[in-house]
C-alpha cells in the first residue's frame, strides 16, 4: 500500500489513540498491513469512501473495552430506571430466574 496515500495523525487526544485515513480502494491494496498497524500499533484505521468515513479498523483489545464499557453503560440506565420504579431487586431477580426457567 502506498502510505503517501493515508493521512496519519499521530496525535492522542486525551487517552484516544492514533488514527490514520485510508479510502476503500488504497485498503483493499494493504488490507493486511492495515490489519497490522492497527493491532501491532494501536492504531485506528478510518475507512472512507469518497473522503468520507465509513468504517473503522481497531485492536481487538479496544473493540473489547467498548463493549464492555457499552454494557456497563446499559446497566447503569436499566438501574436507574429501576431505581425510578418501585421494583425491588428480589422482584426482578424472581421474574427473571422465572423466564429463565421457561426457555429451558
Amino acid at each position: 500500500m502506498n502510505r503517501n496515500n493515508v493521512v496519519i495523525n499521530n496525535n492522542y487526544i486525551g487517552d484516544h489513540m492514533k488514527a490514520a485515513t485510508v479510502s476503500i480502494a488504497e485498503g483493499k491494496k494493504g488490507f493486511s498491513r492495515l490489519i497490522q498497524d492497527a493491532s501491532q500499533n494501536k492504531e485506528e484505521i478510518i475507512i472512507t469512501r469518497r473522503g468520507k468515513p465509513v468504517a473503522v479498523i481497531i485492536p481487538y483489545e479496544e473493540y473489547q473495552h467498548s463493549k464492555k464499557a457499552e454494557g456497563y453503560r446499559k446497566i447503569m440506565e436499566a438501574r436507574d430506571t429501576f431505581l425510578k420504579t418501585s421494583i425491588s431487586a428480589n422482584e426482578i431477580y424472581r421474574e427473571s430466574r422465572k423466564q429463565l426457567e421457561k426457555r429451558h
